[in-house]
């Protein structure tokens, strides 16, 4: 489960906002992002989710914060793979209605619960809804054991304190489901009690069971069961992981009194003894495995907190992979947080000064978004920079750095990607900073990497052979030519869009509208390379008139080097004319175009899909976007690029060699 959409009418000083949709989570699990200045909304947002989630779910929440009337929508989004798991139990249990309730998921992958909120879809067919909700719970929750998820707030702390040992004989009612959903959308203080006590417990009730499973095979009992696990062993792996040679370990009591943590020094401590952040990052992570959380939905108010910026970094690339396909959501005004998760994926939240009311700006507009972080850091800034710094194509919401982040989330902290216009500029940029890049500036690497457009191969080996080995022309045109796949097409938009097509429909449309378009890309491809012929012309003349003056000292020219110096340059625009017209006459512009021609035809007709290389894929999704009534075509294209991010196996081999080379800090081989 996912949150799909929160509306919201009026919550706390938050009103008239939407947030969303938001799509699936990937197998490395989703992040977003809520960053602002303190009493922009953020916590307001977080507390919104955990009261409608934890309402949603049946499970007790103290807020310890009043809540006065409030009114919003929130769309709980459903995986297929959760979608077959209620087909299942629908056909198993024969429930009333249930056939019915999958006939809406066939066309349908969200419901909604709303809250007060007369507007919504929710209050269109409350009884509907109601029963869908009913059998999302009976079969994920109840049947299936699934974890709706948890809800940490921002007033953790981490006492440090002895183990109450009577508590040892309630460890049975700790482990049931129940009491472990009950904690998930509680108070810190009564989240961190539990999760305390349990991880002290392991061992003695580990080798309890352990000793009785050795009584029963010492004694010949026919039914011994397997061999327990040991349940402390999760925890200790990831404790060694974050922290190298830490390791849980005891004083060999008949009783526990305490968790204990051996430092590599060989010292023995009390866990609450750690540091601050080294207590924030385990405690946090934990929750991911004492509630077993899959595909759900975790909200973490300053997730920062106590912590090292490198800690932050690290605790975000963990809890994405610690278990699959979360969709995680954050509350921080940290700069690590924000740079680590991908300003993408961030929302921000901040208070109109005058109306007081929330404001809401997306990750996706980059200029607004670059406003609202100048003014969260204030007079000490905000830089975001990383071991590779990558110029790319493009201008605020950047096609190039968003499918790069979407596609190679872990990639983030490592490389910075920098929109800076057109090919044209990523030129002079090249210019500016070739020294730089050969020198290895610092502790970073500079790379260039830029569209194919309509370059030609001599034009393409030009660039590949710079002696910095870290300029990079992609295969093909832009970026959004690695969008044109039609499995990714028709899955979104048959799931996403709701209009139902197939992988080789897509592709017979898209190639008929390459084709209806071919005019005006040989036209614009002609043009372009005619602009490479005329644009680069060299007028130097060497060493002529080196250190040599023309104006005398009453500030005359010289007369005499003055028409020198024109014949010089007249003869310089006649050997250019000359080569110009070597290229660009009658016979060779006739040859030019034919080329062209020809590679336009072969790209249409020939063996393989080339137009998917050499037509602009913008102008294709563009068109196909509008043919097929999908809406914006933006839109579109990041549901396209969300889907592809999701489906590893289909993110072209190209791109990923590019994120290897860069991450490695190594030079891009010679095509």
């Amino acid at each position: 489960m996912y949150i799909r959409e929160i509306r919201i009418k009026s919550f706390r000083h938050i009103d008239n906002v939407n947030l969303g949709p938001f799509t699936q989570p990937p197998v490395q699990s989703d992040l977003v992002v809520l960053a602002g200045p303190n009493g922009g909304g953020k916590s307001s947002v977080l507390e919104l989710l955990g009261y409608a989630l934890s309402s949603s779910w049946s499970l007790g929440w103290g807020l310890g914060r009043s809540f006065p009337d409030n009114s919003f929508e929130v769309a709980i989004g459903i995986t297929p793979d959760e979608i077959d798991l209620i087909r299942k139990y629908v056909e198993a249990s024969q429930v009333a209605d249930g056939y019915d309730i999958l006939k809406y998921f066939d066309t349908n992958h969200a419901y909604y619960r709303g809250f007060k909120f007369e507007e919504g879809q929710y209050q269109e067919n409350a009884t509907l809804y109601n029963k869908i909700h009913s059998l999302v719970t009976a079969a994920l929750r109840n049947h299936y054991n699934r974890s709706l998820g948890f809800f940490l707030k921002s007033d953790r702390t981490y006492p440090a304190k002895q183990f109450d040992q009577r508590r040892i004989f309630r460890y049975g009612d700790i482990m049931k489901r129940d009491h472990i959903w009950g904690t998930a959308f509680n108070t810190s203080d009564v989240q961190y009690v539990d999760m305390f006590e349990f991880l002290v417990q392991q061992r003695y009730h580990y080798f309890r069971r352990l000793g009785a499973y050795h009584h029963r095979r010492d004694s010949g009992s026919r039914d011994i069961g397997d061999a327990p696990s040991d349940p402390l062993k999760p925890y200790a792996s990831m404790l060694q992981k974050l922290f190298p040679s830490y390791m849980f370990t005891d004083h060999n009591e008949d009783v526990p009194s305490n968790l204990f943590v051996k430092l590599p020094s060989g010292d023995v401590i009390p866990f609450g003894d750690l540091s601050s952040g080294e207590k924030e990052v385990f405690f946090v992570l934990s929750f991911f495995l004492r509630h077993d959380v899959r595909n759900a939905v975790i909200v973490i108010d300053e997730p920062e907190m106590h912590l090292h910026p490198e800690f932050a970094r690290l605790l975000l690339q963990t809890m994405q992979g610690v278990r699959p396909g979360n969709q995680i959501w954050l509350a921080t005004h940290n700069t690590q947080i924000i740079d680590e998760a991908g300003r993408d994926r961030v929302i921000y939240l901040a208070r109109d000064l005058e109306t007081r009311k929330s404001v809401v700006t997306f990750g996706t507009d980059e200029a607004e978004a670059m406003r609202q972080l100048k003014n969260m850091f204030g007079y000490s800034g905000y830089v975001g920079i990383a071991k590779s710094v990558v110029f790319l194509e493009g201008i605020d919401s950047s096609s190039d750095r968003k499918m790069f982040s979407s596609l190679f989330p872990m990639s983030r902290g490592r490389v910075k990607l920098v929109p800076c216009g057109s090919s044209e500029n990523l030129t002079r940029i090249n210019a500016a900073i070739l020294q730089i890049m050969e020198s290895n500036f610092g502790w970073m690497e500079f790379y260039l990497i830029r569209d194919r457009d309509f370059l030609s191969s001599d034009a393409i080996q030009k660039y590949l052979n710079h002696s910095s080995g870290k300029i990079y022309v992609l295969d093909r045109y832009h970026i959004e030519n690695y969008l044109l796949d039609e499995d990714i097409i028709a899955k979104v938009q048959t799931n996403i869009f709701n209009k139902p097509t197939n992988a080789s429909s897509v592709q017979q449309k898209l190639k008929n509208i390459a084709q209806r378009i071919s005019a005006e890309v040989l036209r614009d491809m002609i043009a372009y390379r005619l602009n490479l012929i005329y644009r680069p012309q060299d007028f130097s003349i060497g060493d002529f008139m080196r250190n040599q003056a023309i104006l005398n000292d009453a500030g005359e020219f010289d007369a005499v080097k003055v028409l020198d110096l024109k014949k010089h340059f007249a003869e310089k625009t006649k050997v250019v004319n000359k080569d110009l017209l070597t290229l660009t006459g009658s016979e060779a512009l006739e040859d030019f175009i034919s080329k062209c021609q020809e590679e336009l035809q072969q790209a249409l007709f020939g063996e393989g899909s080339q137009w998917r290389a050499l037509f602009p894929g913008r102008r294709l999704l563009e068109e196909y976007t509008c043919k097929e009534g999908l809406g914006k075509s933006p839109f579109f294209q990041n549901s396209l690029i969300k889907e592809l991010s999701t489906t590893p196996e289909k993110i072209p081999a190209e791109l990923s060699m590019l994120i290897e080379t860069i991450t490695s800090g190594n030079k891009f081989a010679k095509k």
